[in-house]
């Protein structure tokens, strides 16, 4: 017999927004950012992709990503590490042991490198505001202002944690104009910001079947703002292209809200970079023992 979906436990497919609304921001902001989360995540199947082009997009920030060389050789582990600590502190917040491990974790590979205040907040802007645009544009629901407060709360906590020397702006509104400026006058194109772009393109067809590949970087870039595009050299495509590649997230965002315990595939490729499991303090980049290894070879 084939169990009915549950949300929250409970047969009722607004279950996590009814929750959300007897909580506060300012106190519950972990809880509500997590449920949010869970009640778009199909929309969200694009966060990864419109952040990540974001820093190649930034030359500054794609200066210190190109000199790793973690994009260029090993992009999947890159990408994967970057979710599984983000996912970390999230789940558990930034005041257990798991959650402060891996923000020391991010801290650390941070302050190797001379980050200016306005990117470290640029980026901790791009994750919330990115987030509640893809809700906002192809969820199956209407975003509430708890959840606006909340989302913007948690980023602000994560950005001070993972080494910001300054908050995110103290309002939604303050930060899309702070990030709208940040686009318009921080982006320009240098050699590395394509050569990322290409690469990451690149590995994300491959996560798709292989008739579905040719459709993938018309799809993904008609989400993209133009101002990265033009920054990082990589195709705007046609008005008619965007306008099918957003009717077909607002499909995708039908199939929310996922109910409990759905298959997740995030869960499957960490299987397959990690199959015998990894420890937070492993993930990243490791200067010293990178330079001992590149000198071996």
């Amino acid at each position: 017999m084939k169990q009915k979906p549950l949300w929250l436990g409970q047969p009722d497919p607004y279950a996590r927004l009814r929750h959300i609304e007897k909580l506060d921001p300012a106190k519950d902001y972990l809880e509500i950012t997590n449920l949010f989360y869970a009640d778009f995540q199909s929309v969200m199947l694009l966060k990864s992709f419109n952040g990540f082009m974001f820093t190649f997009a930034a030359p500054r920030i794609s200066r210190v990503l190109g000199s790793t060389g973690e994009i260029d050789n090993r992009i999947a582990k890159r990408i994967l590490d970057t979710t599984l600590l983000g996912s970390a502190v999230m789940k558990h917040g930034f005041g257990t042991p798991v959650g402060r491990e891996a923000a020391r974790r991010v801290n650390s590979m941070h302050s190797r490198y001379d980050i200016q205040a306005d990117d470290f907040v640029a980026v901790g802007i791009e994750e919330a505001i990115g987030s509640l645009d893809l809700a906002e544009k192809f969820g199956w629901r209407a975003v509430t202002d708890i959840e606006r407060e909340a989302v913007r709360i948690f980023y602000n906590y994560q950005a001070l944690a993972f080494g910001s020397p300054r908050p995110l702006p103290g309002s939604v509104a303050e930060m899309r104009e702070f990030f709208d400026h940040y686009l318009d006058t921080e982006l320009g194109f240098e050699p590395q910001n394509r050569r990322m772009s290409d690469a990451f393109m690149l590995w994300f067809r491959k996560l798709l079947p292989a008739p579905l590949r040719p459709l993938t970087a018309p799809f993904l870039l008609s989400h993209l703002d133009r101002r990265i595009a033009e920054a990082c050299e990589v195709p705007v495509p046609s008005s008619l292209t965007r306008r099918i590649a957003h009717q077909a997230m607002k499909r995708i965002g039908r199939r929310d809200p996922v109910p409990d315990g759905a298959p997740n595939k995030f869960e499957k490729m960490v299987r397959q970079i990690y199959p015998d499991g990894y420890e937070l303090s492993g993930l990243g980049t490791h200067v010293d023992e990178d330079a001992r290894q590149e000198a071996a070879e």
